[in-house]
């Protein structure tokens, strides 16, 4: 961080996005979609956002982890890597 003190969100605080050129086919969608099967556009976007930040912690944490000092041995913790990264659905094949 810079410095400064994070924002600290509050129940009722508006949160916006700029839809961008290549996204606005997508946001139409989306929410004509949300409209149409009487879903809450906010909720969804809330639980995709939590979603999404318990991954990248999840894989920020396996990713620390796995910094290795000695040469010999990091080329199996990429590989031990690799794979939780797999079983974890980050990455697939």
């Amino acid at each position: 961080m810079n410095g400064r003190i994070p924002k600290r969100y509050r129940s009722g605080d508006q949160i916006h996005i700029a839809v961008t050129q290549n996204f606005e086919d997508v946001a139409t969608d989306f929410f004509q979609f949300c409209k149409d099967n009487h879903y809450n556009p906010s909720e969804v976007i809330r639980s995709c956002m939590e979603n999404w930040l318990v991954k990248q912690k999840r894989l920020k944490e396996v990713m620390e982890g796995g910094v290795e000092r000695d040469e010999r041995s990091s080329v199996e913790k990429e590989r031990r890597i690799i794979e939780r990264l797999r079983e974890e659905g980050f990455i697939s094949g």
